[in-house]
């Protein structure tokens, strides 16, 4: 995969904003989990960003996908939350691999959005 500068300054997400891998891995799990309002396309592309993440996480090492996703379908807001999400992001890789796993998943990322 060829590397550009947006590979490195997070996850985009629109009007030329990027935040880290772990934000984005929450607000996946706030689309499922606690956006009832949000399309079903969205709330769909959100699961398979969850799924997808914490599968490669897992098989990388994290141990604890179950916890942080319980977590997040509970809405626990917490330092402990935030810890995992960070933990199974960095198990998945660096920014660029992580947007290698979402694309994975089905979803492309526009990051002149």
């Amino acid at each position: 995969m060829r590397r550009t500068r947006d590979d490195t300054d997070g996850v985009p997400v629109g009007n030329g904003r990027h935040i880290s891998p772990a934000e984005f891995l929450l607000m996946a799990g706030f689309l499922v989990y606690r956006a009832p309002l949000a399309s079903a396309d969205a709330r769909a592309a959100a699961r398979r960003v969850l799924t997808t993440v914490l599968e490669v996480a897992t098989a990388r090492g994290f141990v604890d996908s179950n916890a942080l996703e319980t977590m997040m379908a509970n809405a626990e807001k917490s330092s402990r939350m935030w810890r995992l999400a960070e933990q199974a992001t960095a198990a998945v890789g660096d920014t660029a691999t992580y947007l290698q796993v979402i694309r994975s998943a089905g979803v492309i990322m526009d990051a002149s959005a």
